[in-house]
């Protein structure tokens, strides 16, 4: 991938006062929501940007200078870039045949019946500051009159007769589930910082250990591509330009041309609620990682 002789404008300079910018219009960034289970909404925006399926001809891309993905229309000569994904450019949708979109809304989702419980943010929200339920007594500690049961509200009713559940069984589910994004978004930053400098270097870069003990390494693109069996018996590299979601089909792509802007805003496309685990990283958490 060929970079600008001009070194890009740091991140905060691209999403701050700065008005020297062709990007296409974008939503305000006061349409931002509050950071959940600690990954900043515009990470997990990025993150979901990840699994979210693209139209026919478009690639995605990885620039090491600013750390982030980028995606390409291939179709267009010379090939254009985005930092917007495809589905949240207007003019990209527009142009999309209604055979296209109904493709990418049955892709879109496939994956939320795959992670059913991405999108179950309303009830996150709605009993986030809500008080733990209170430890159950101890024999020594139970109270010596027996009290009522609290009664349940319409709502969680209503909701343990829709999943089956109880409000106690969804608490803790939640509590599982606010850990595994909490562990997915921290190896998260550390592939992509594997990534940076793999790319920056030319050198294949250590990444984690994975159930077995085994190093893990990123390679760069074009990179010497050692696989499983150069690093001897202790470890093996992954290319996630070769099989994973930066891969294309050798089409030259550049940055795109205008400063780092991702806001987070409405999804023209969809997209809401997909799941920010999956991919080429999902599969080695499934396998075990060790950092």
């Amino acid at each position: 991938m060929s970079t600008p002789s001009e070194p890009p404008p740091s991140y905060a300079v691209a999403t701050g006062s700065s008005t020297t910018s062709a990007a296409p219009k974008a939503s305000s960034h006061l349409q931002v929501p509050k950071d959940r289970n600690g990954i900043p909404a515009l990470a997990r925006r990025s993150m979901e940007d990840l699994q979210r399926p693209l139209p026919q001809g478009w690639v995605r891309s990885y620039d090491p200078k600013e750390n982030h993905q980028f995606f390409v229309n291939t179709k267009e000569d010379p090939p254009k870039s985005y930092w917007e994904h495809p589905l949240d450019i207007p003019e990209v949708v527009r142009s999309l045949s209604s055979e296209e979109r109904e493709r990418l809304q049955e892709e879109e989702d496939k994956l939320r019946k795959q992670f059913p419980h991405s999108a179950d943010h309303s009830e996150d929200e709605g009993h986030a500051n809500e008080p733990p339920l209170p430890p159950r007594p101890s024999n020594q500690q139970r109270p010596s009159t027996s009290k009522a049961p609290q009664k349940k509200t319409f709502g969680e009713k209503l909701k343990d007769k829709v999943t089956g559940t109880t409000h106690e069984e969804r608490v803790l589910e939640r509590a599982k589930r606010e850990e595994e994004e909490r562990q997915y978004y921290e190896a998260h930053l550390k592939l992509r910082q594997a990534m940076q400098k793999a790319q920056m270097t030319g050198q294949p870069q250590f990444f984690a250990k994975d159930k077995d003990g085994k190093d893990i390494y990123i390679e760069p693109p074009g990179g010497p591509g050692y696989g499983y069996g150069g690093y001897g018996p202790r470890g093996y590299g992954i290319n996630p330009y070769a099989q994973g979601p930066y891969s294309n089909p050798n089409v030259r792509v550049i940055r795109p041309g205008y400063p780092y802007n991702r806001p987070y805003g409405p999804y023209s496309g969809g997209g809401a609620g997909l799941p920010i685990a999956g991919g080429l990283l999902g599969g080695m958490l499934l396998g075990g990682l060790l950092f």
